[in-house]
């Protein structure tokens, strides 16, 4: 298995949901991260996205 990319997730009561389906590098995605929230009250963090084969 291999990474290939990194999501936004919004962390609510405990649990990591995606923000999209959008992938991004780890640089963009931490980027994306601290521009929403900015913007918003909400904690979002970047998680791994692995290709299984």
């Amino acid at each position: 298995m291999q990474i290939i990319g990194y999501a936004l997730l919004m962390i609510i009561q405990g649990s990591a949901v995606p923000v999209s389906e959008q992938i991004y590098t780890q640089q963009e995605c931490e980027s994306r991260a601290m521009q929403l929230m900015q913007v918003r009250d909400v904690e979002i963090k970047c998680g791994e996205v692995w290709n299984e084969r």
